[in-house]
C-alpha cells in the first residue's frame, strides 16, 4: 500500500494507468459517489437540508402580506394613479434617451473601425 504523500506525486498518466488495471479487487457494494465512511455526517447534512426546506415552505405559506385598501375615496385613488403613471412616464423617456445616445456613440464606435 502506498502511502498518501507517495500518490500526491503521481503523473496523471500514471494514475490512469492504475486505475484501468483490472487486477486491482474492488468490492462489489462500493459505489464511488456514496462513500462508506462517515455515514453520520452525510445523514446530519441530509437532516439539515430536510430541515431547511421545511422552514422555507412553512415562513413562505405563512408570510402573506394582506392588501392595503388606503383610499376611502376614489377619486383620490385615480390622482395617486395618475401622478405614479406620470412619475413612471418622465423615467421611461429619460431612460429612452439614453439608449438613443448609446446607440449613437456605439454606432460612430463601428463605423471607425
Amino acid at each position: 500500500m502506498k502511502r498518501i504523500q507517495d500518490i500526491e506525486k503521481l503523473s496523471v498518466v500514471e494514475l490512469e494507468r492504475i486505475g484501468a488495471d483490472e487486477s486491482i479487487p474492488v468490492p462489489a457494494d462500493w459505489h464511488p459517489l456514496l462513500p462508506r465512511r462517515n455515514t453520520a455526517a452525510r445523514w446530519s447534512v441530509a437532516a439539515a437540508a430536510v430541515a431547511v426546506l421545511i422552514g422555507l415552505g412553512w415562513f413562505g405559506f405563512q408570510y402573506e402580506p394582506a392588501p392595503k385598501d388606503t383610499f376611502d375615496d376614489p377619486y383620490l385613488a385615480y390622482a395617486a394613479i395618475e401622478k405614479t403613471m406620470a412619475r413612471m412616464s418622465v423615467d421611461v423617456n429619460q431612460a429612452v434617451i439614453k439608449v438613443t445616445e448609446a446607440e449613437q456613440r456605439l454606432g460612430q464606435i463601428y463605423k471607425q473601425r
